[in-house]
């Protein structure tokens, strides 16, 4: 194995790994070194269950064309298979006379998504792939607006409430785990955009499905033509001659170009010591836990597959899977305090994921991607989900060949 590289690739989450294929498609050197591949899409392809992310969106442009995904089943075979639950024991279906009764915010808020929001933001996540999120949001005041608004100032400001309120905010919860009232209005649009339909009939526009990954398939896809993959965790992160260096169990490594595609709390605490690289004040992130549980529902909850509830409540989704178990995400240790006695009448956990840092949700200002000559981070920090750190690690490749405006 070499030890100097044109480029090294630290993390081989959604952000990692589309670097790399950019890079492999040019014929360009890389390195990719990580203790995992897939990241956050911590899936346990034995039960196909994901503990990470969950499920994706249809209008993920750059994520889907990577495939990297393995397609799965609806999350919603039909709106009658989810149930809403409000804090006060209210429970009703996506389509019902709760939500008939919100008919003019619910058609407000789907003409504006459909002609207004999801047009511009396609725009702003193309922009993202040659620039820094910083330039892109100067290219739209609206997309700048909204990443400096608050979700719930935006839905009032939008006239969007009664909607919000019985719906969508439910399902902007269930994605980020995160109260309303701490999202952007960018973060809560970008992850509700499932929901967008189209007026009559009452159709969802955009797939949201489950979906598998093959880590071994990946791994040795990510080490062919111009890439290797080191499975090993980083451990120093210095300036040298040849440009960065980098330690780990294997040894020290060298490479021209740096991208540190790794969680960014990681990557603030590996760049912490770097003589001459800024602080990183990255976001406050979400903490969340995933469980597959095998066991009985109370009766309330058996008629749905997928049940979303009040961000006041602190389980955020459970949704009854193919094999008759259960996914639950909740925002505290329900094994522990035995939470899971108030939605199941028998259960045992068989599988179990705690994410101290689930998701970067809070509002912040947006960060620098190139931290120095050479030096680029990539990931989620700077907009939540798969496909914004997908489209961070394309950005990456494209700096590195030469290929972004700025």
């Amino acid at each position: 194995m070499k030890t100097h590289y044109e480029t090294i690739v630290v993390g081989a989450g959604a952000a990692g790994m589309n670097c790399c294929l950019e890079l492999q498609k040019n014929d360009r050197e890389y390195l990719l070194i990580s203790p995992n591949i897939g990241g956050r899409i911590c899936n346990d392809e034995e039960r196909h269950m994901n503990y990470g992310a969950v499920f994706y969106f249809g209008t993920y442009k750059y994520m889907l064309r990577s495939e990297l995904l393995i397609e799965g089943p609806d999350v919603l075979p039909a709106l009658s298979a989810g149930c809403c639950h409000h804090d006060d024991g209210k429970q009703y279906e996506p389509v019902s006379p709760t939500t008939i009764a919100d008919a003019p915010s619910l058609l407000k808020y789907m003409k504006w998504m459909r002609e207004e929001f999801i047009p511009r933001y396609t725009k702003f996540k193309d922009n993202c792939t040659v620039m820094e999120v910083t330039a892109a949001l100067e290219k739209d005041p609206l997309i700048k607006q909204l990443y400096q608004e608050s979700a719930m100032d935006m839905i009032e400001r939008m006239g969007f409430g009664p909607i919000a309120h019985d719906l969508i905010s439910m399902f902007a919860h269930a994605c980020t785990g995160t109260k309303i009232k701490d999202l952007t209005a960018l973060d809560y649009l970008n992850t509700v955009q499932p929901l967008t339909m189209k007026i009559p009939p009452l159709r969802l526009l955009f797939d949201l499905k489950r979906f598998d990954f093959d880590s071994e398939g990946t791994k040795q896809r990510l080490a062919q033509g111009s890439g290797e993959v080191l499975i090993d965790e980083i451990t120093r992160v210095e300036k040298c001659d040849e440009g960065w260096a980098v330690e780990c169990g294997a040894g020290r490594f060298t490479a021209s170009n740096l991208v540190m595609a790794s969680p960014a709390v990681d990557t603030q605490r590996l760049l912490e010591p770097v003589e001459g690289i800024p602080a990183l004040d990255i976001r406050k992130a979400s903490e969340l836990t995933g469980y597959l549980v095998q066991g009985k529902v109370k009766r309330k909850l058996r008629g749905h597959l997928v049940h979303l509830f009040d961000d006041t409540i602190p389980i955020i989704y459970i949704a009854k899977r193919f094999d008759g178990d259960y996914e639950v995400f909740t925002e505290v240790d329900f094994e522990e305090t035995r939470k899971f006695d108030e939605y199941f009448d028998e259960w045992a956990v068989i599988g179990k994921k705690y994410w101290s840092h689930a998701l970067y949700t809070a509002a912040h200002e947006a960060l620098p991607q190139n931290l120095a000559p050479g030096l680029i981070m990539a990931g989620d920090v700077n907009g939540l989900g798969l496909e914004p750190a997908c489209i961070s690690g394309i950005y990456a490749a494209n700096k590195i060949m030469g290929k972004t405006v700025d």
